[in-house]
Formats: C-alpha cells, sequence, structure tokens
C-alpha cells in the first residue's frame, strides 16, 4: 500500500532526457534581444527584477524592450509530438510567463504566490480556451486551475514536470484523438492528472498538428530558466509473432516444480495472465518471438503480483518478487532482426489476484506492451485519508520519513493559514516545512496501518533535523549531527495561544544547563514560518553558543539579512544585534548560516517560500 501511494503522489523523473544546452541561444529560433544567456540569477521575494551574473546555464527575459511584443516569445528549434519536459523557472514579483507545448497548450506561469481563490490563469494552470464569438464575460472557457497553488515565492527556484500527449491525425489530416496533459507537477506536486484538451489554449495559432516547437511566452515579464531537460517519443515499430503457453500446477521453487502437471497450454496473440485459472501453485510460461528494426538499447519494463521474470535471447533481463505497483526495469543492447523471449509467472498465495504485465521501450520511442492490455489489472485505487487545518492549529503524531530514515518520535504541526511543520522531538530539529494542505495520515490508519508513517501533502522544504543551538569552541568548529539524551532532554511541549488561535505548541529542552523554549508561528501575511527560542540560564564562560540558523548546498546574502538558501530553493532572514551578525561558513562539505549568541536570551528568524 505504501508503494502505492508514493506511486501516485511522487513526480517520475527516472526517463532517459535530453538537456537543451544553455550555452548559447542556438536551440531557439530567432532569439529577440530580451533573451541573454546568464550564469546565474538572484531575486527577491519583494523585488521587482532578477539580477543577473555572468556565465552560461540560465536563460532569462530581461525585458529590454517593451511588454506585449510577441515577438519576444521564444521558439525552440526542436520540433515535438509527445513529450515528457522538466524544468526550473524563476520569476519576480508580479511576473508573467508560460509554457506553450507544440507552441499551443499553455502551462501558466505565473506570481500568485499566496493568492486566493485557485483559478485557471495561476502558476501552474492549463489556461483557458478563448471564443469572443461567447459573448462578452464568456469569452473564457476550459481552463483548468491547478490541485493546489504550488508556487514559490518570487525570486525562487520553482520545479516543474509536464508529461505531454500530442494529438493525432489520420494519412488526411482529420483529428483522430485530442492532445492530453498525462500529468503536470509543479514543485513535487501534481496539479494537473489526465486533462484532454479539446483545443487550443488562449493566445495560441488555431490549428492543431502532430508536432510544432515548444514556446515560451516572453512578452510579459522577467522569467529565468535552467536545466531544461526533455524526452520525445517516436511511435514504436517492433513487431511480435503469437506465442506458445504452458501452465502447470505444483509447488514453486526458482521457476522449478516437482512432477508439474500440465492443466493449459495452447497458442495466443499475446500473453496474459487471464489463462491462468489457479491463483497459487502455478507455473505460467510464454513463449514468442518479436523483430527489430533498429540497432539499440532496449529497456523491459514489469509489473507483476508475486514472480515474475523476462528472457531475451537466453538473457534473465528482469525477475523478482515484486507487486504490481512496482516497475522492474532491464536494459539489453539488440540488434536489428529477430530475438527469442519467454515470461515466466507464479504466485505462491491467493489472497490477491493474478496480474501480469511486461513493456518493451527504446529511448525517444513510446513504450510497447507485449502482454495483453487487460493482463495488468487496474491498482486498486487507496483512499485518501487526510488530517486538515481548518480554524484551529493541529498537531498529530506519528512516524515521519526522513530521506531513508524512520524518525520515531515525530510532530506534525498544521495551521489554519497552510502553512504546517514536521519535527523531530528527540532532536529538536525541523524535518520539513510546507505550505498548502496539511498531512496524509493513509499508512497510519488504513488496513493494518502499515508502515505507519504520514506524508505532507503540500509544497515542502527539506530541513535538517538538528537542534538549532550548541557551544563550539570557536567558530570553524563542526555544528553537532545527533544531541545525546544526555546533552539534549526533552521536557515536553504546551499549546499557547497565537493571534486569537490557540494549540500551538512550544517544545521544552535542557541543553546543558540551559532551559530553550522553541515555539514556531506564521508569519504576519504567512509570506512563512517564524522560529523563536527563548534561552533561560547562564552561558558558559568557556565556549560561545552559536545558533545555526540555516544549512545546504549553497547560500547567499540577497538582501540585507535576507539570504537564498540550496541556491535560491527557500530565503531565511534574520535581525542580527551589534554583537551577534550572522555569518557565512563552510562545514563538510555543507554551507551553514550561523550566528554566536552572545548576551541574548532570544532568537528569532523566518523561513519564506
Amino acid at each position: 500500500m505504501f508503494k502505492k501511494l508514493l506511486f501516485l503522489l511522487i513526480p517520475i523523473t527516472g526517463f532517459s532526457q535530453t538537456q537543451i544546452s544553455l550555452n548559447d541561444l542556438s536551440a531557439f529560433k530567432n532569439p529577440s534581444i530580451n533573451w541573454t544567456i546568464e550564469g546565474g540569477i538572484t531575486g527577491n521575494f519583494n523585488g521587482d527584477l532578477l539580477k543577473p551574473m555572468p556565465g552560461m546555464g540560465v536563460l532569462l527575459s530581461t525585458l529590454r524592450g517593451p511588454k506585449y511584443q510577441s515577438t519576444d516569445d521564444l521558439y525552440s528549434v526542436l520540433e515535438h509530438g509527445d513529450i515528457k519536459m522538466s524544468l526550473d523557472f524563476m520569476i519576480p514579483n508580479g511576473s508573467n510567463s508560460g509554457l506553450y507545448l507544440q507552441s499551443r497548450y499553455e502551462i501558466q506561469i505565473y506570481d500568485t504566490w499566496l493568492k486566493k481563490p485557485i483559478i485557471d490563469n495561476f502558476c501552474g494552470a492549463i489556461y483557458h480556451r478563448w471564443d469572443e464569438s461567447r459573448g462578452k464575460g464568456n469569452e473564457a472557457y476550459e481552463g483548468h486551475p491547478p490541485r493546489q497553488n504550488a508556487v514559490k515565492a518570487p525570486g525562487l527556484w520553482n520545479h516543474l514536470e509536464v508529461d505531454f500527449k500530442a494529438p493525432t491525425f489520420d494519412a488526411t489530416g482529420k483529428k483522430l484523438t485530442n492532445a492530453r496533459f498525462n500529468s503536470v507537477y509543479l514543485n513535487g506536486l501534481l496539479i494537473h492528472q489526465n486533462v484532454e484538451l479539446l483545443g487550443v489554449t488562449r493566445g495560441a495559432v488555431l490549428q492543431e498538428v502532430a508536432k510544432a516547437p515548444f514556446r515560451i511566452q516572453g512578452d510579459h515579464g522577467q522569467v529565468a530558466f535552467k536545466n531544461i531537460f526533455y524526452e520525445v517519443f517516436e511511435k514504436s515499430d517492433i513487431s511480435f509473432t503469437p506465442v506458445t503457453y504452458e501452465v502447470t500446477e505444483g509447488v514453486v521453487n526458482n521457476f522449478k516444480q516437482t512432477n508439474p502437471k500440465i492443466v493449459a497450454s495452447g497458442t495466443l496473440a499475446q500473453p496474459t495472465q487471464k489463462i491462468i485459472n489457479a491463483k497459487k501453485d502455478f507455473l505460467a510460461k510464454y513463449q514468442g518471438k518479436f523483430t527489430t528494426k533498429v540497432a539499440d538499447n532496449y529497456t523491459f519494463i514489469g509489473q507483476w503480483e508475486a514472480v515474475g521474470a523476462m528472457v531475451v535471447d537466453n538473457d534473465t533481463i528482469i525477475q523478482g518478487w515484486h507487486q504490481p505497483s512496482d516497475y522492474i526495469k532491464g536494459r539489453k543492447k539488440l540488434a536489428a532482426g529477430e530475438h527469442t523471449y519467454t515470461i515466466l509467472y507464479t504466485k505462491d498465495y491467493n489472497w490477491r489476484p493474478n496480474s501480469l504485465g511486461i513493456f518493451i521501450q527504446k529511448d525517444q520511442w513510446e513504450k510497447q506492451s507485449i502482454t495483453e492490455r487487460t493482463s495488468l489489472l487496474d491498482m486498486v485505487p487507496v483512499p485518501l485519508i487526510e488530517v486538515k487545518a481548518a480554524d484551529q492549529p493541529v498537531v498529530q503524531r506519528s512516524f515521519i520519513m526522513y530521506g531513508n530514515k524512520k524518525i520515531s518520535h515525530g510532530i506534525n504541526v498544521g495551521m489554519p493559514d497552510g502553512l504546517s511543520f514536521s519535527y523531530d522531538l528527540n532532536q529538536g530539529g525541523f524535518l520539513q516545512l510546507w505550505r498548502g494542505k496539511f498531512l496524509n495520515t493513509t499508512d497510519m490508519w488504513l488496513e493494518r496501518g502499515e508502515p505507519q508513517t504520514s506524508t505532507a501533502m503540500g509544497l515542502t522544504i527539506n530541513a535538517n533535523d538538528k537542534f538549532p543551538l550548541a557551544y563550539l569552541t570557536n567558530n570553524e568548529t563542526d555544528f553537532p549531527e545527533i544531541l545525546t539524551k544526555e546533552d539534549l532532554k526533552f521536557k515536553g511541549y504546551k499549546l499557547e495561544k497565537y493571534l486569537n488561535n490557540g494549540g500551538y505548541p512550544s517544545f521544552m529542552y535542557e541543553y546543558k544547563g540551559l532551559k530553550i523554549k522553541d515555539s514556531t508561528t506564521p508569519m504576519e501575511k504567512s509570506e512563512g514560518l517564524n522560529r523563536h527560542l527563548i534561552i533561560d540560564g547562564e552561558l558558559s564562560n568557556a565556549k560561545q553558543l552559536y545558533a545555526l540558523i540555516a544549512e545546504g548546498t549553497d547560500i547567499a546574502e540577497v538582501a540585507i539579512n535576507r539570504y537564498g538558501i540550496d541556491n535560491q530553493t527557500y530565503f531565511v532572514e534574520v535581525v542580527p544585534t551589534a554583537n551577534n551578525k550572522p555569518f557565512i561558513r563552510e562545514s563538510k562539505g555543507k554551507k551553514q548560516l550561523l550566528m554566536p549568541v552572545t548576551g541574548l536570551k532570544e532568537i528569532s528568524y523566518n523561513v519564506i517560500f
């Protein structure tokens, strides 16, 4: 069940990608003077302009000329049909752009940070169609708002992933199928799934085609892009012969049976598990041939219930025990010509139905099914058990996955304004912070409640799971990764009122003779979260107390006392005192933002995203 849930919530980024070089503008047709290549970009959530840095790797619309010049739109040299794309984009305050697949179907890029209610011009929306003949006020129709407002603050990098299916046409040009967005993810959140488009969106040429360039809107405001990857798909032309099959009964061990009994055999157009009558203790064997016209590397993909294997030209490509929600992949270089294959399938329990799917795919070709379509059963829908934070804060204890580690003493706090965080009670550290929906607790309560974990449902920022205070010998001493129970003692938490809303937890700790109160509440306009530490006790004279404000692969000051973390994945701002100026240092391959605690009884900083 847990794996099924991950399949539904997490974008799939493992396809074979081609990166568009941003060393120059050669990937685009006749770019206007508004487009430049830069080495980096800095921005601020209350700034109107992005500031470039010299170098290569970032595509920037500079708006050197006036707005609303359609000649400033950027068209790719690449012409595509079906395509998967992923890219990062940044916009300043109030800016507007868009990504048009095939130059005709727009995913909106727009500063809608903190805005409500969600409509079809929000960032990530599939923009509406337009027809003036519908009458004034009704021109816009068939727009698709995103499921959540998943855009980050202006000046931060956003990550977009799109899986697009182009319209198809017959030999006469008649349209057979409509364009479709199979999925769209913004900052890791699924915001669209299986959206069919009956026509082009507003601002596009009306005629639909099988292939066309993608287009970036460049006339409405500054926008920057980096890490543009794509994969295009051509029609697969692998041909298959009918297959012979044999089903035997008896206990199976490593695809072998003692005294097997043949219960079914014959010929099929395609392999299918539907010819198997038993639900356990059987072995199904399918043998056939296929012909490839192109010599290349081919990927074989398996999905099955229990145990399966795919053998090609006597080489076992994929095998093992799995569930249908797993995608098992193996690659083999094949010459052009005929190849033999064998599929083996067995199951030793009967409480779940048989299910078998095997696929083949060459890079940049569409996936082709070897097995019959209904042989792989549709996955059983997993109901969502959601915890909401409405009028009052909500506190939910649970196990929490932090990378590959399960945090046993975790707590999640959801706030009425859509800001949330998870926290490690043993270490006194943030695990993650997020904006949007609160908590998915399906794996805590469905069926047997395994693996007993909760999952954030919003736009998530990962944290470092470290207690924010430590005594260090000097400003070059490593900050401790983990504190022992002797050094850090959790003393419980209490719920306190904040802005007329009750129930905000304050966490209490003792750290080497100091009493620490750790409270997190929304910022005034919900731009992010404010963390407030109150220190009670006499500071040591032997060592300096430091506060770890942030940690990441990169930290840069983008404004006075405001810092971009992890190449501007999120902002941190802190108000220093005369004797306590934050500074950036490097430790164990990471950048850290530290501040000495001298004569202070309170420390406060904001995390903005």
